[in-house]
């Protein structure tokens, strides 16, 4: 027996051509002809790639087995709930039936109650987008690649891939609950040192200036504006570093007609104003 060299699958080597698993090519050289090293080159670069995708396959496939475990239980907290709001019911109508003069106080506290049911499924998305890339990369500790997915998750919302900046209208009327669950996601897995609403206590602490919030939030060290290229993509940067939404290339440049003081500060009134 012998294992896939791409992704260790074991097989009868002379009978199997090719890995039942990944596909792998199992074909041994043929004992006549000596590869050469420029082929044999080659071909190591050419495993290399392969292992890659299928270790990229395999957990995208592992990603994608979680995300439809937890819709699951979502659906199944929700049906729970209708159940249970359906048996509060049919208690309330047999009661009603029983001894109604009695009973008014005990109907309206239960009433009350199923008002008070919370929905164990909130949305995450008004406009049906996908978050599962952002969790994974948030989750994996890539802190640059998530805060560029960030920016591309705005852009896409806001419908200005084109453009390429959001415009005051656009931040005006971003989605509260999706500017919600962006935050929510840099909260929980930087244990609460990245997140809209960690630079929003800054700001706020900070007088609405955006000279002193930069300085507080390493987008200045120094009196010096920094690029983006420099910002420290790790754990250790300060509080509210990341995520970068007020400009891209430099802090003191805006992203499109606006300042990035500018910017900074509609997303932080529209952080402010919540569901309103």
């Amino acid at each position: 027996m012998s294992n896939c060299p791409v992704c260790g699958a074991e097989y009868i080597e002379e009978k199997a051509e090719f890995c039942s698993i990944c596909g792998w090519d199992l074909t041994p050289y043929p004992q006549r002809a000596k590869p050469s090293k420029t082929y044999l080159k080659k071909e190591q670069v050419r495993l290399q790639w392969a292992k890659q995708m299928w270790e990229l396959a395999r957990n995208q496939q592992n990603w994608s087995a979680k995300f439809d475990e937890l819709q699951g239980e979502l659906q199944q907290n929700a049906i729970a709930r209708t159940y249970l709001q359906s048996q509060l019911e049919w208690v309330l109508y047999r009661l009603e039936q029983l001894n109604p003069e009695l009973i008014v106080s005990t109907l309206l506290r239960l009433e009350d109650k199923i008002g008070a049911i919370p929905d164990s499924t909130p949305a995450i998305s008004e406009v049906g987008m996908d978050y599962r890339q952002l969790t994974k990369l948030l989750e994996t500790g890539k802190w640059r690649k998530a805060d560029e997915h960030t920016w591309e998750i705005l852009l896409q919302i806001a419908v200005r891939e084109d453009e390429g900046w959001l415009s005051a209208a656009d931040i005006d009327s971003f989605p509260p609950t999706d500017l919600r669950t962006i935050d929510q996601l840099w909260q929980q897995y930087s244990s609460g040192r990245f997140g809209l609403s960690v630079q929003q206590q800054i700001w706020e602490t900070s007088g609405g200036n955006y000279t002193e919030f930069c300085d507080r939030v390493g987008w200045r060290v120094k009196e010096n504006w920094k690029y983006y290229s420099e910002l420290s993509f790790n754990e250790d940067a300060p509080p509210g570093h990341l995520p970068v939404t007020a400009w891209r290339q430099r802090a003191c440049y805006g992203a499109g007609k606006l300042t990035a003081a500018e910017n900074f500060a509609r997303i932080a009134a529209k952080l402010a104003t919540g569901d309103r």
